[in-house]
């Protein structure tokens, strides 16, 4: 029973870790959009953070997958913008092409799915696209020391105090 209550523990702190990273990484795209007058929020960076703050040690989470995933989806995503108008067949098509893509390169990220139907229709202008990959640098860098974080805590022994 002692080691059921370490576990649940432990399970704690890991949440609350990665609760917290997630906060601070929010938190500081809203201070540097109010800042910058620029939208740096976009849904799928709330996917990659889930992934970034929940699952660090996923293949989802490497920083490769996260920016080599975003940029396929983006330009597939302007590509089919540009030459179909945003019609969903070929919509349908580019979102096939880019999972086939981030599977060819082994660069899987789910959230650059989310990217990519954005980018489709006509909402990620390049101002927008840049603030987005400022984003990705900003999770990924809170990211990193959210971990450290995460790894001294459950390195420590709690199972005394309990």
């Amino acid at each position: 029973m002692h080691k059921n209550k370490e576990k649940d523990f432990s399970n704690i702190i890991e949440s609350t870790i990665a609760g917290i990273g997630a906060f601070l990484a929010i938190v500081f795209l809203g201070i540097l959009s109010e800042q910058t007058g620029t939208i740096m929020i976009i849904a799928p960076l709330g996917a990659t953070a889930v992934l970034l703050y929940s699952a660090p040690n996923s293949p989802f989470s490497k920083p490769l997958n996260i920016f080599s995933s975003y940029l396929i989806s983006t330009i597939l995503g302007m590509i089919i913008l540009k030459y179909s108008g945003g019609s969903w067949f070929p919509v349908g098509i580019g979102l096939a092409l880019t999972i086939i893509m981030m599977h060819l390169l082994k660069v899987i990220h789910p959230a650059a799915g989310a990217n990519y139907l954005i980018v489709t229709q006509g909402e990620l202008s390049f101002v927008l696209l840049g603030s987005t990959f400022i984003g990705l640098v900003i999770l990924i860098i809170i990211s990193i020391y959210i971990e450290k974080i995460r790894k001294k805590f459950l390195l420590l022994d709690f199972g005394n105090e309990l």
